[in-house]
């Protein structure tokens, strides 16, 4: 038969257990530094017989490149950004999503760098290869590209 201490001790033993369930799932379930909003998207579409249609397949590569001049309270970086990039590869919309930089030297991701120049280059297999700068602040950042077909 068990006693009144040992129902005690079950109960603790049972509760303890799940606070530490509850815990790992918060710590899972919670993104790092508050930061889930953090994220650029965009759409890449061409103009092909006075059509505007979605380019698939390009990829986007995302890269950090200094602090922002004209912004206050750039993100420190954690690594030399040469080493950083964002990656991801339109889908069948034209549509991408970047939430995060990785490292190619430590293999780390890091969330976005906030108040600093980036570059971006979209690459389409059989198209072109473009490249340009931009700033990103913080949150959702939309990035729109259209361009035009090249005649064949």
């Amino acid at each position: 038969m068990k006693t009144f201490q040992d129902s005690i001790r079950l109960t603790l033993r049972f509760g303890l257990a799940l606070l530490c369930v509850a815990a790992v799932a918060l710590m899972v379930a919670c993104p790092s530094g508050g930061r889930s909003s953090d994220m650029i998207v965009g759409k890449i579409t061409t103009l092909k017989d006075q059509e505007v249609r979605p380019v698939s397949q390009a990829q986007i590569v995302i890269r950090p490149l200094t602090p922002d001049p004209e912004q206050k309270g750039a993100d420190e970086q954690p690594e030399d950004p040469v080493n950083l990039r964002g990656v991801s590869i339109t889908n069948d919309t034209g549509y991408f999503e970047i939430t995060t930089f990785s490292s190619d030297q430590t293999f780390t991701e890091y969330g976005l760098l906030r108040n600093w120049r980036c570059e971006i280059t979209i690459q389409v297999p059989g198209y072109y290869i473009y490249k340009g700068p931009f700033s990103y602040s913080k949150g959702g950042q939309e990035f729109r590209l259209d361009r035009r077909h090249p005649d064949r």
